[in-house]
């Protein structure tokens, strides 16, 4: 079997969370033994889209009629959109329109965790809907003292620090990080992730809110080799509002870091209270937790118990498992 995993417009998403999904999902099929393809142009037995970009409508069409399945992953429910973009209130109801139109030229539809499947099953048309996360490269990022040392020395840190990695958009929970931040002047806070294009996301309200953050808050913008900020901090904190699964999470947990996030309907069933992390939903709740990590109450582990539930082995397994129902 030859599988050709595809990312529409992958020069606007590289640096986010679907451009991760697609690396992760090609190394592990091809870890798993399966030969592989980015290239629709090349032959292939299955066509595995990323995103729904208008290359990824033409790409579908055609594999269709050379009767070869199409296996879609929605990595962005209708609703997630909504305040993630410039004019979301009008956008999101487009997006909704073009996926049910798209989801028709689809054999089976796969989504990243169980809310995201629920989410989507009302557009599906009555097509499967499966769960399959990426996962997690685990040996990426698991923690090297090296990259600690390097990371802390070139960042000029010298205090216990907490990172947070995700576009800088509001959905993200920036605003609530720069809110802990103020009331843990003990710790620096590090925000590692791009900014979107203004052409996508412009908000003189949340421009504003960048100007104002406290003096802890560092903005790094996109990191290439994001791991050596996991070993080079002290806990992870993930405040965003909303998620279809959290990558996240999977490399905190993939550096041994202590986690603290927003207690989210989407986590249910797959992130353990407790053994995974800490959840919370108030700011003086989120900054109590860290401060209690960052005291040494909780240590940073070799790996997560997180990340090896979703290493790239089970996620080839699970991906394996859907395209069977197709093929």
């Amino acid at each position: 079997m030859r599988v050709c995993s595809y990312l529409d417009v992958s020069g606007l998403v590289d640096q986010s969370g679907i451009g991760v999904a697609q690396r992760n999902t090609l190394r592990a099929l091809s870890e798993a033994g399966v030969e592989v393809t980015d290239d629709p142009r090349e032959r292939y037995d299955l066509l595995h889209l990323q995103y729904i970009g208008p290359l990824a409508w033409h790409h579908a069409r055609r594999a269709k009629r050379r009767g070869i399945p199409v296996v879609l992953t929605v990595h962005a429910p209708p609703d997630l959109v909504r305040g993630g973009i410039t004019c979301s209130g009008l956008v999101a109801p487009l997006y909704e329109a073009y996926l049910r139109r798209f989801v028709r030229r689809v054999d089976l539809l796969l989504a990243p965790s169980a809310f995201a499947a629920e989410a989507i099953r009302p557009i599906s048309g009555g097509r499967p809907v499966r769960v399959a996360s990426s996962g997690v490269e685990v040996e990426r990022f698991r923690y090297q003292e090296e990259d600690r040392a390097a990371f802390r020395r070139e960042r000029g840190l010298d205090r216990p620090t907490v990172l947070a990695v995700g576009q800088l958009i509001p959905r993200k929970g920036v605003a609530t990080l720069l809110e802990v931040a103020r009331a843990v002047p003990e710790a620096e806070f590090l925000w590692a992730g791009p900014r979107p294009s203004r052409f996508l996301f412009w908000s003189p309200r949340f421009e504003r809110l960048l100007r104002s953050r406290p003096g802890n808050v560092r903005f790094l913008g996109f990191i290439p080799k994001v791991e050596r900020a996991y070993s080079g901090c002290d806990a992870f904190f993930h405040p965003a509002h909303a998620e279809s699964l959290g990558l996240v999470l999977l490399e905190a947990s993939a550096g041994g870091l202590p986690i603290v996030a927003r207690r989210l309907p989407v986590y249910e069933g797959w992130f353990h209270e407790g053994e995974d992390g800490l959840l919370g939903e108030r700011p003086e709740e989120f900054a109590r937790q860290l401060r209690g990590i960052l005291a040494g109450e909780e240590r940073r582990r070799e790996v997560g118990a997180l990340a090896l539930r979703y290493d790239l082995p089970r996620a080839a397994e699970a991906l394996l498992a859907a395209y069977r129902e197709v093929l």
